[in-house]
């Protein structure tokens, strides 16, 4: 039988907590950056932290954290970064806008993450950075990543923006590199809308970004507008407009407080996804050594299977899904400067892998439904 409703890929959990704690911030008069945006900058770092603290420059995307943290590290003009030709276009165009060269790589296989050998390949005297991608919410190989940080002094900017709650060796992702960068958009497990963050080790590297993302003007701006603030600021460098509001702040607060809860419900339904499928397809990457938070969960098709008519069967059936990723090397803007052949595993791969319906406001009923009908589209 043919569901009524249309399953979307993802939507947002969004419950009464989350609409009272826009509501005030909105009732409260102070809708931009401000007191919200600081607390959630400090719980987000708590929730991280590990054994060192961690400190957080809020900002209105995970495309803005990224390219400011390039920015921050002085990426510029005939510099080159390494980003994974799996991910989307965010990844390396951040590097292009600084006047970079992004460097595509490989992918390792079924976890769709950055190969750390193909990796080490394109390493040259004008690699200064790489950017890995923790696919659907599974981490990348992050001991691998560490030697060639040290090996060829390499700046490591994760792209985690799938990836909060995830953990490698047990350890929170956002404690090994120099910057993580994570995003909080509408379909994403802590969800606000619109917004990101970069999370750094170092307090100097975050107050940078965070400066760098408001114009460039001291620390201390938004404090003019308070009773005991002062009108005099200061432009100490050249910034971008890229500052996180309080509503969507105060949204991202009452989501942090949910989310692991979020994001187990996520890990019953990959297990239920699992078991159910378990015979007539192939799965990415999971580990009991890692904690995977599943914000998609992207499947393998069967070699002889049609991608598209797969995706228009769901479609027929009220089941949406989509694919993540098409390869960068694949796209118009790259196809000129790197060709298929130097990306064997993700040529393996591309046209097998689709993303099924993945949300913490699923219930069993859903997978289920979805599970009975790519089972009997296989067949």
């Amino acid at each position: 039988m043919i569901r009524e409703d249309f399953l979307p890929l993802a939507k947002p959990d969004i419950t009464d907590l989350e609409v009272d704690a826009a509501v005030e911030v909105i009732r409260s008069g102070w809708l931009t950056t401000g007191p919200k945006v600081f607390e959630f900058q400090d719980k987000f770092s708590r929730y991280l932290q590990e054994d060192q603290p961690l400190y957080t420059a809020g900002l209105n995307s995970c495309t803005s954290a990224l390219f400011l943290s390039l920015k921050a590290l002085g990426i510029g003009p005939g510099d080159e970064v390494i980003v994974p030709t799996w991910t989307f276009a965010a990844t390396s165009l951040v590097v292009e806008w600084l006047g970079a060269s992004p460097v595509l790589c490989d992918i390792e296989g079924p976890s769709l993450n950055i190969c750390v050998k193909d990796a080490q390949k394109k390493i040259t005297d004008k690699t200064k950075a790489i950017i890995p991608v923790h696919m659907a919410g599974y981490p990348c190989d992050m001991d691998g990543l560490e030697t060639l940080r040290n090996n060829y002094n390499l700046k490591i900017i994760e792209d985690a923006a799938h990836a909060i709650g995830t953990k490698y060796r047990g350890v929170n992702i956002g404690n090994f590199s120099d910057v993580t960068c994570f995003s909080f958009y509408a379909t994403k497990n802590l969800a606000m809308g619109e917004g990101g963050a970069a999370v750094c080790r170092d307090n100097a590297l975050a107050d940078r970004i965070a400066k760098l993302g408001y114009f460039g003007i001291n620390k201390d701006a938004f404090k003019r507008y308070e009773k005991a603030g002062t009108w005099l600021y200061d432009i100490e460098e050249a910034g971008y407009k890229c500052n996180l509001d309080s509503v969507h702040a105060a949204l991202g607060l009452a989501q942090l407080s949910r989310i692991d809860a979020m994001n187990d419900k996520r890990r019953g339904f990959a297990a239920q996804y699992r078991e159910g499928l378990a015979n007539v397809l192939e799965f990415t990457e999971d580990s009991d050594e890692h904690h995977h938070v599943f914000h998609l969960f992207p499947i393998i098709l069967p070699r002889q299977a049609d991608i598209h008519d797969f995706i228009f069967r769901l479609k027929e059936r009220n089941i949406g899904s989509s694919v993540h990723f098409t390869p960068l090397h694949r796209h118009s803007h790259y196809s000129d400067r790197f060709a298929p052949e130097l990306f064997p595993k993700a040529e393996s791969l591309f046209g097998r892998v689709v993303s099924l319906p993945m949300c913490s406001k699923m219930d069993e009923s859903d997978v289920d439904y979805v599970v009975s009908h790519v089972r009997e589209i296989l067949k």
